[in-house]
């Protein structure tokens, strides 16, 4: 049997081309790609957020916190190499809120949906530019009783959605042979090509808003998301401000309850001396023991439910929970809303973001009843197409010289036309019910609004009325005391006006939290409460 003849090793350029392409492309780490997809989205982002954010009003609110202590807050000392416990951090709001923004878990996620949906964006627009391919291949085709050969061949393509609707895509190739046939002379064969097609859509499918539905689709679901994330944005801050409050509301509550406890502690050594020298009966020695139990089981309540606070803050700050913490005294500002109710209306209805979302989506939805329409139309494309070819034993014989070309029309009759009647018939009823449920939502803020406005005077005249109640009780457990002190009261007497003045004075602690609370939701209800970028409203 005849010996084959060894396979010359000619085409070993191409090869080495093939290898060192190959090579370029694995050399591109995927920190480069990172890098890109960090600043392609940074700049979708803050293109899509000023065009998002940048049209409502911007309301001067004056400031919403009074400090008692102006001091800066403790810088960060490193850790001493022996473990002894690190002072506590002293935080008042706007730290707290710097410190939620950074380190909060759910803060850092939704930021990153944010950011995911900036990749999604970015990929759209990507799919709507130029599109480039480019294949390089190296064959060793071999078959039973044939000859030997190998192939290389290269392309080039790219294509390019039109505004008009339509596809226009250009593509360019080399490609070359090398054939040894058993006892024959070697084969070179080259071969080379170019050429243009367009694609136009003149009926169903034709046009900017039908063609780039979804590259409109995707710049409007960012802004979604944009508002989203501000709106959640504002209900953070609103969070941690309300927790901070109810934390220092708690904080000063259990200073009223130490105090309660010191004066039940003087009450009953006040009555023992006094039971010594005959001047009180044994039962109210009795009833002062059992003041001050209840006294400390109360402070006992209130301590235990301070520290849960504080390590439930601490989680929302996003710190561990053995970390020590100390709040700085920080007040919520007392001041009365005098906002005209159809002026908060108006306001409402012009800033509200998710007000804005619903309209747009109104939009989206209308746009889809035109391309439930457009769908309906029969299928007519215009086709043009226009190429060069070119093939020869040599390379230079590979360059396209014979040209070809083609025009024609394509016209798909509608014969059946079920599935785009029924998605047509859907989109009117869609829009029908997204028109109501624009009306329904205004005029449910209407009433949000109003009901925001009914509570916050509810409490205005509650706080007032606490604050008479405080000045009736500081009076009448000034009179007890001197009463009982004088041998004139009873020690439950004292006990009850002592305590109902604590009563009264934790009371209007968390009225006072509540309406600094209600206001802030007030103003993100109206559209108008904006935040900086450390969670802090201006």
């Amino acid at each position: 049997m005849p010996q084959l003849p060894p396979v010359r090793r000619q085409p070993t350029a191409p090869l080495r081309a093939v290898l060192a392409c190959s090579a370029t492309l694995v050399a591109c780490s995927s920190a480069h790609y990172r890098a890109d997809a960090d600043a392609d989205v940074a700049e979708t982002l803050a293109t899509a957020t000023q065009q998002t954010l940048g049209g409502r009003e911007q309301w001067v609110l004056r400031p919403e916190l009074q400090r008692k202590d102006a001091a800066p807050p403790p810088a960060e000392q490193p850790l001493p190499a022996e473990p002894v416990a690190p002072p506590p951090r002293t935080v008042d709001l706007p730290q707290s809120l710097s410190l939620a923004v950074r380190q909060n878990r759910t803060f850092l996620a939704q930021r990153e949906a944010l950011y995911r949906a900036g990749l999604s964006m970015a990929l759209t627009r990507f799919q709507f530019g130029p599109q480039f391919a480019a294949t390089v291949n190296y064959l060793w085709p071999r078959s039973d009783g044939g000859g030997q050969s190998h192939r290389a061949g290269a392309t080039l393509s790219g294509s390019q959605i039109l505004p008009t609707g339509g596809t226009v895509s250009v593509s360019t190739g080399l490609d070359a042979e090398w054939l040894r046939d058993h006892g024959g002379p070697d084969d070179e064969l080259f071969g080379g090509s170019a050429g243009v097609t367009l694609t136009q859509p003149l009926l169903r499918g034709a046009g900017h808003a039908i063609s780039h539905e979804p590259l409109t689709q995707a710049e409007r679901q960012l802004a979604y998301a944009i508002r989203d994330f501000e709106l959640f944005r504002q209900d953070f801050t609103i969070e941690v401000a309300q927790s901070f409050f109810a934390l220092r509301s708690q904080q000063q509550t259990l200073a009223n309850e130490e105090r309660n406890l010191a004066r039940a502690e003087f009450d009953r050594r006040q009555a023992e001396a006094l039971l010594q020298v005959g001047r009180k009966a044994e039962a109210e020695v009795f009833l002062a023991r059992r003041r001050e139990i209840e006294a400390r089981d109360q402070l006992i309540d209130a301590s235990a439910a301070f520290d849960r606070a504080v390590d439930e803050f601490k989680i929302l700050l996003g710190l561990p929970t053995e970390a020590p913490l100390e709040l700085a005294e920080v007040e919520p500002v007392y001041e009365p809303v005098r906002f005209e109710v159809r002026s908060a209306i108006a306001a409402a209805l012009h800033n509200r973001l998710d007000l804005i979302t619903q309209r747009q989506a109104l939009e989206d939805t209308e746009r889809s009843l035109h391309i439930a329409e457009n769908d309906l139309l029969p299928d007519l494309n215009l086709v043009a197409n226009y190429g060069r070819t070119g093939s020869g034993d040599r390379l230079g014989d590979a360059a396209p010289d014979r040209w070809s070309s083609s025009v024609g029309v394509e016209f798909v009759l509608p014969l059946q036309r079920l599935p785009q009647r029924n998605a047509y018939r859907s989109s009117l009823i869609a829009l029908e019910q997204a028109r109501r449920e624009l009306q329904l939502r205004e005029d449910q803020l209407e009433l949000e609004i109003r009901n925001a406005m009914r509570q916050l005077h509810s409490i205005e005249e509650r706080i007032t009325l606490q604050e008479d109640q405080i000045v009736h009780e500081r009076r009448a457990a000034r009179v007890t005391r001197i009463r009982f002190e004088g041998g004139a009261g009873s020690n439950r007497d004292l006990l009850e006006a002592e305590q109902a003045l604590i009563d009264a004075e934790n009371a209007l602690i968390r009225l006072k939290v509540d309406h600094f609370v209600a206001r802030l939701r007030l103003l993100r209800d109206m559209g108008v409460f904006f935040v900086d970028d450390e969670g802090m409203w201006r």
